[in-house]
């Protein structure tokens, strides 16, 4: 082969698109891997302040459950994690709720939701808590749990997809959920490891615009997003790692169109997320006894309701979390409003004075992945009717386009990195087997 031609390129280098690259390198393929960013990890994205005690997640940050995609890289690398504090305190004006632990109600509308599944046809969440005779206060935290956990919209979300979900992660034990003591890039770098002369095997800072393909054969269009140069890559087959919200925003072109694929892409939905880090001068909550324990603290604010320590490691971090319908008035806003509106809100749930909250701020952590061109949200779920578009995306094109990631996982580890490093291997298998 040419210097310029490939057996694979692969598109993306997340958590898919270097399990591709390491499985097919393994094989003795020529592979090259193309990334649009200045660093690898893709919605892993994992930060160090020296004045903060513990990595920053950006992205990515809790490995929920022990799925064998993961667990088997920490126990190979000696990667160290620990168990997070799953302890959910609910807040109201100010105040800890007694009574009922928010946990176990919002289990109670879940498991009703799997049983409804099984006797009738497929529905959004909204339609099923408008029908089930849990109280007012049970579907406000469903809700906000189904919407925030899976970036999704209550009324898209099919319920059969959520029990799916569901029912995979008890099969990974993943009501159990872990951090990286040295945050979650350190995965995305042992993922890649022994995979030789990996500079001439990984390109950064190459943005892929255009793919020309027929069976067999691929011309890739790319530029390089320092110099803005112009570059072509010949290959044999593409495996496009690329999120859903960049297929579905038409980030690259194709000529011609995989009609079939990207007409299942568009019919998933790309759910969006607003995060903020928060790191304080002190744990200032640890002073409140019905907060020191916490590890996640659930309110009814309009903007951040869900926050979340480093327990059981304290450290003064908080992290805020905005997902599904709540982040339509929060998306358009600049950085730091969305940073002011998160401070609000941690004020009136904390009880303190906002400039009192602002006193003890000393900074402040955000990545806009809705405006981020590589990302364009979050992460992918499955709207009513459309339950067999995974299955269509993550079909191979004419021998020559596969497409890998997270919207591509078919077990039921969608939206998580184990199953974007599934679908990253299931996408090798599919290169080596289909002769």
């Amino acid at each position: 082969m040419r210097a310029g031609e490939f057996d694979v390129v692969i598109i993306g280098a997340g958590a898919a698109g270097l399990a591709a690259l390491k499985e097919l390198d393994r094989a003795g393929y020529k592979a090259l891997c193309l990334e649009a960013r200045d660093r690898i990890g893709g919605r892993v994205y994992t930060v160090r302040d020296p004045l903060s005690p513990i990595p920053l997640e950006l992205g990515a940050e809790f490995i929920h459950g022990r799925s064998p995609e993961i667990w088997d890289v920490i126990h190979a690398h000696g990667l160290i994690a620990y168990d997070c504090a799953q302890t959910a305190v609910r807040v109201r004006n100010g105040k800890a709720q007694q009574g009922t632990d928010g946990w176990e109600l919002i289990d109670g509308v879940m498991q009703d939701m799997r049983r409804a599944t099984k006797k009738g046809k497929d529905q959004s969440f909204s339609s099923f808590l408008e029908g089930s005779s849990h109280s007012a206060d049970a579907k406000r935290l469903a809700m906000s749990y189904v919407e925030g956990f899976n970036a999704a919209r209550g009324e898209l979300v099919s319920i059969r997809s959520l029990a799916k979900d569901a029912e995979a992660a008890d099969e990974v034990d993943g009501d159990s959920s872990f951090r990286f003591v040295n945050g979650y890039s350190s995965l995305i770098q042992q993922i890649i490891s022994g995979v030789n002369d990996l500079r001439a095997k990984l390109r950064i800072n190459c943005v892929v615009e255009r793919i020309e393909w027929e069976r067999g054969r691929a011309t890739l269009h790319a530029r390089s997003t320092l110099s803005g140069q112009a570059e072509t890559f010949r290959s044999k087959i593409v495996v496009i790692t690329a999120p859903l919200g960049v297929l579905k925003s038409g980030g690259i072109s194709f000529e011609p169109e995989p009609e079939e694929a990207l007409g299942a892409a568009r019919e998933l939905e790309f759910g969006q997320v607003v995060r903020v880090g928060l790191r304080f001068r002190e744990a200032f909550w640890e002073k409140n006894d019905d907060f020191a324990c916490a590890g996640f603290l659930l309110s009814d604010e309009r903007f951040f309701p869900t926050w979340w320590t480093a327990l059981p490691i304290r450290a003064p971090v908080l992290t805020g979390w905005c997902a599904g319908s709540r982040t339509d008035d929060l998306l358009p806003r600049p950085r730091l409003e969305i940073i002011g509106k998160a401070v609000a809100d941690l004020s009136r749930i904390m009880g303190l004075r906002q400039d009192r909250l602002s006193g003890l701020l000393e900074n402040a952590y955000f990545h806009d992945w809705h405006a981020d061109p590589y990302a364009r949200g979050a992460y992918s779920y499955v709207p009513v009717g459309a339950l067999g578009a995974r299955e269509r995306l993550a079909k191979p094109v004419e021998d020559t386009l596969y497409f890998a990631g997270e919207a591509t996982e078919l077990n039921g580890h969608s939206a998580t990195v184990h199953g974007a490093i599934a679908s990253g291997k299931r996408a090798a298998r599919q290169i080596l087997e289909r002769e």
